[in-house]
């Protein structure tokens, strides 16, 4: 049920009245065919035949049936389709009694009409072409008993509008024109803000119909319901999602014609012979009108854009806009004397972030060895307090160098409203961004102490949280027009920097507050702007942009499906050939296959991947295709380093059924349970080990065939390497720092790993540095502290052929939620040692809690075998908890530190659907910012991207990256590989769940109450 359907009453009543009625409702319904069911008329051509394909069916009927509008009408949807309609009733009821007289009326006559549409269980059709059906049969349902098909009538030419009192207004309909226009032909021009349009085939669609909102969209097919409630009625407004979906399991809407063209062409209702139908929808008679000669403007739809600094705004100034959850661009831009490279990234719906280096081209970098130009870090911010609506104004609130030195940091609030094709906005600074002080501060109303404002931070790194909404107070906005030339904006602008008060007394000319640019949308990722910038210099710009939680890439290059058959092999090629085939389609290791029984268990190990049900599809469709008859049941069991983590049964059956036919949604419902947690004793290994031995003495005495056939089934085992070695190409930068602005090398690491047992091995690997530009590399940052981070360049200077990693790890398995792990060795490039972790992780669990505890010392600068002086423990208590809300994860561990120092660190995420990580981390400790130097405590950004999401071959894989804008000694952990909580990701609640994005196109079986989400 969709939350606009929700009461915001704490009263349970209407909804307890609402389950009644469709329990009601749905047993008369069930009921009703089975007292018939004894009757022995005969069934016509139109008729269902219960376990036919809907194309044959569909083969047998006339041309023109194949339509959008075929509706397939199944008994078990009814309950939740009568639910939503009495919800609605006694949402609108209970509405109804609180409005005034005059309007009660009108509502009365809603409440009649939808009493009087049937509840059909509709369930949606993709694809109706039969020829097309045969080619797919997964999309192709077989029939059963009950369900009905329902042929659209042959000419379907009006749509129909559905006013407030349950009238319908049929509209003529016409190519290329948009809900807009048809709502404008129906009522008064203005009076409703979003249109909600269920076409013929159920798909549901929310459209802007107000100048603020407009946007192109689909246009509505010949048959369409549309639903656009008066802004002003409140309640219909929230209601329109659920009314919009009800009508689309009407199926077409009634046309507007006489009641003799009606009856002749009143819909083909196919059904099992004596099954009994509700009546059509009633709706009040209706003379067809036309569009508006004139179509309602065509406005374009709103583009989020970036400004100078990277923010959503307009040149020099931000706006309140803010893009999709996901969305990433990084852009370059210069204006004289500042270059600005900058990242930012949206989060979530209401947050944008980011950071950006500033290049200051008439400043030297006081730190640099090579005269290079100044170089500020700083990190942004922006919320959104409100959304646009039809008389509030989008209203956002920002922080600029929030976190860096304050050399531009700048508070915000901004406002915009959109009027067709222009978006204006409107907005007061303080700060960098108020530095003219056009207007009085408001807030020395409250307190006097927002009158001045201090300077920038020495160490940067820190909010300053005393100087925040202080000083000069500037206003500022400006324009966005989206010209009918889809690719390009025109931005015009009036600033609140006079430039007279820039950091570091770098004052610059100004000849106008005015800034006017272009921005060029060359493609869907790459914009080009321009400007003239304080009425004498030019600005030029680049932007790159890709929303990542929409980032998919076909699998081109990853083999053909295995071939599907409904029916088992006759000839099963045996187990180590469907091993060695799922090896090669996953890259997870499969170390047994065993029949028992009914049930064909398979052990996986090395399947920490983001992408797994992709690949567990992939391994059903292997075990299908090889394993016999007999195998009703396909059992996988997940271990890590002999830690079992994870269970999952498929039942054959059902398997074969969703890829041979298209389901209903209650189909889909009645799967069976899919996942468990494995028993702590080990008991199926036991059970299988008994099976192997008994096996082998049984056929020892059959025949030589029987022998055969017994040894293909038999228990098959995976025979463990000792020894695994690998070559990758190396990779690492540092950026901003002041011998370079970027500092990198690219090599080839060589890995290595022996197995001692199943839960003990030794990690090693060569890093070999052929490419770099370290020869610029000279700078060594101060310290207060111990030197645990801060001799970053001896690390990576000193020899070219390093040793990163030499550990041995022993893990094991306290509980069935309780793991352990004890490890020594070169355990990081800077520090060897030894430790040991502990980790609480119940099974399907959002929460975890870890410990982890090391003696480490300092290793040479060679990262050899040799070491430091310089030991010290450190360890960290560490909860991790998934939120369940918006994909967000959080972080929390408390410690000590390389350095001798105690603290806390904060890590904060959002996992996307397509598995993509976005999130920011700090730690705070006993240290001062003044002795932490420089960036004040330890803070980053991180983003993890799965190879699954970029690639055309499916890699098991993911790319990291990291920015930290400084590396100190504070706060620093340690870097040690195989921690559990990683090794442990299948016990996840979300670990199957990651996918690519839905393509969204419709499909047989869809549920119509979930069907084409609003957008």
């Amino acid at each position: 049920m969709s939350p606009l359907l929700r009461t915001r009453s704490n009263h349970h009543w209407p909804r307890q009245v609402a389950v009644a009625c469709a329990l009601a409702a749905s047993l008369g319904a069930v009921a009703q065919p089975a007292a018939k069911i004894t009757s022995n008329a005969p069934a016509t051509d139109a008729d269902v035949r219960p376990g036919e394909r809907l194309s044959t069916w569909l083969l047998r009927q006339p041309e023109g049936t194949a339509a959008p509008g075929l509706a397939w009408r199944v008994p078990q949807e009814r309950l939740a389709q009568q639910f939503l309609k009495n919800t609605l009733l006694v949402r609108i009821e209970a509405a109804n009694r609180l409005a005034p007289r005059a309007d009660q009326v009108e509502r009365l006559k809603l409440i009649t009409w939808l009493q009087g549409m049937p509840v059909t269980g509709r369930v949606a059709l993709g694809v109706v072409d039969p020829r097309w059906l045969q080619a797919h049969p997964e999309e192709d349902p077989i029939l059963s008993a009950g369900q009905q098909l329902v042929a659209p009538q042959p000419a379907l030419k009006t749509i129909a509008v559905v006013r407030p009192n349950g009238e319908l207004c049929n509209v003529a309909h016409e190519p290329g024109r948009s809900a807009w226009d048809y709502v404008t032909a129906c009522g008064p021009v203005g009076s409703s803000d979003w249109a909600w349009v269920a076409q013929p085939d159920g798909r549901t669609a929310r459209v802007g119909v107000a100048p603020w909102n407009s946007q192109p969209s689909d246009e509505p097919a010949p048959g369409a319901w549309i639903w656009a409630a008066p802004r002003d009625m409140t309640d219909l407004v929230a209601a329109s999602e659920g009314i919009a979906k009800f009508l689309a399991t009407q199926g077409p809407a009634p046309q507007g014609t006489d009641t003799a063209t009606a009856a002749s062409t009143a819909p083909v209702v196919a059904s099992l012979p004596l099954e009994t139908h509700a009546p059509a929808p009633a709706a009040a008679s209706s003379t067809t009108v036309s569009v508006r000669p004139e179509p309602v403007p065509q406005y374009q739809a709103y583009r989020s854009s970036g400004n100078d600094w990277g923010e959503t705004g307009l040149l020099q100034t931000p706006s309140a806009r803010m893009g999709q959850a996901g969305d990433f661009r990084t852009s370059l831009t210069n204006v004289a004397p500042y270059s600005r490279f900058n990242f930012m990234f949206q989060p979530l719906d209401w947050l944008e972030a980011g950071f950006r280096y500033t290049s200051i081209s008439n400043q030297v970098y006081a730190a640099s060895t090579t005269g290079q130009s100044n170089k500020d870090k700083s990190i942004d911010l922006k919320v959104r307090l409100l959304s646009e609506s039809a008389y509030v104004p989008e209203m956002a609130l920002g922080f600029r160098d929030l976190g860096g030195t304050g050399l531009f940091s700048s508070e915000y609030l901004v406002a915009n409203k959109r009027y067709g094709d222009f978006d204006f906005s409107l907005g007061i600074g303080w700060g960098y961004m108020g530095s003219s002080g056009n207007i009085r501060n408001p807030l020395l109303a409250l307190s006097n102490r927002f009158r001045t404002r201090s300077g920038s931070s020495s160490t940067g790194g820190e909010a300053n949280f005393g100087s925040f909404f202080r000083g000069p107070t500037a206003m500022f906005g400006g324009v966005a027009w989206r010209t009918p030339w889809e690719p390009l904006t025109v931005k015009l602008e009036y600033e609140g920097n006079d430039y007279q008060h820039e950091p570091q007394n770098n004052n610059l000319p100004q000849r106008s507050p005015f800034n006017i640019g272009l921005e060029y949308r060359y493609s869907k990722n790459v914009a080009f702007s321009a400007g003239f910038e304080r009425g004498n210099r030019a600005m030029i710009g680049i932007t790159l942009s890709t929303n990542v939680a929409s980032l998919s890439a076909p699998k081109a290059a990853d083999p053909p499906q295995p071939k599907f058959t409904p029916t088992a092999p006759v000839n099963p090629p045996g187990w180590a050939s469907t091993a060695e085939e799922i090896q090669s389609r996953t890259e997870w290791t499969v170390q047994r296959i065993a029949p028992q029984g009914s049930n064909l268990h398979v052990w996986i190990t090395e399947s920490n991947t983001v992408y797994r049900e992709a690949r567990v599809q992939q391994i059903i469709a292997v075990l299908h295709r090889d394993a016999p008859a007999s195998a009703k049941t396909f059992i996988l069991h997940y271990n890590e380093r002999g830690l079992a983590m994870h269970a999952q049964v498929v039942e054959r059956a059902e398997w074969v059924a969703a890829h041979y036919q298209a389901q209903t949604p209650a189909e889909r419902r009645a799967v069976s349970q899919r996942d468990y947690a494995p028993p702590q004793d080990n008991s199926e290994d036991r059970l299988i080990d008994l099976r192997t031995s008994n096996a082998a003495s049984a056929s020892a005495n059959m025949p030589g065939a029987l022998q055969f056939a017994e040894a293909t089934m038999a228990t098959w085992e995976h025979r463990p390497e000792k020894f695994t070695f690998g070559l990758t190409p190396s990779f690492s930068q540092i950026l901003g720092g002041p011998d370079a602005f970027a500092l990198y090398q690219l090599g080839v690491a060589a890995t290595a790993e022996y197995r001692i047992t199943q839960s003990t091995w030794v990690n090693a690997a060569l890093n070999w540095r052929l490419i770099d530009n370290f020869d610029k590399f000279t700078y060594t940052a101060p310290s207060n502290l111990p030197r645990v981070r801060t001799f970053q360049r001896e690390y990576v200077t000193t020899k070219r052929l390093t040793m990163p990693v030499f550990q041995l790890t022993h893990v094991g398995r306290l509980n069935e939620d309780q793991y352990y792990s004890v490890y020594g060795g070169a355990l990081e490039p800077m520090f060897a040692g030894f430790g040991a972790e502990w980790l609480y992780r119940p099974w399907r669990s959002r929460f975890a809690l870890g410990v982890d505890i090391n003696h480490v010392q300092q290793r040479d600068f060679a990262q050899d075998f040799k070491l430091r002086d310089y030991k010290v423990n450190t360890g960290h208590a560490t909860l991790y908890w998934d939120t369940g809300w918006n994909g967000v994860q959080a972080r929390i561990s408390v410690g000590q530190y390389l350095a001798g120092d105690r603290g806390v660190s904060i890590d904060i995420s959002r996992t996307f659907d397509n598995g993509v990580t976005i999130g920011a981390y700090a730690t705070k400790t006993n240290v001062s910012a003044a002795q932490f130097g420089e960036g004040s405590f330890d803070k980053g950004i991180f983003i993890s991207v799965p190879f699954d999401a970029l690639l055309p071959r499916s890699s098991k894989f993911s790319a990291n990256f990291t920015w930290a804008p400084l590396v100190r000694d504070g706060g620093a952990k340690l870097g040690r590989i195989n921690p559990l909580y990683e090794m442990t990701t299948a016990r996840d609640p979300r670990a199957f769940n990651f996918a690519p994005p839905d393509d969204n196109k419709p499909k047989a079986g869809d549920n119509i109450l979930d069907f084409g989400p609003a957008r």
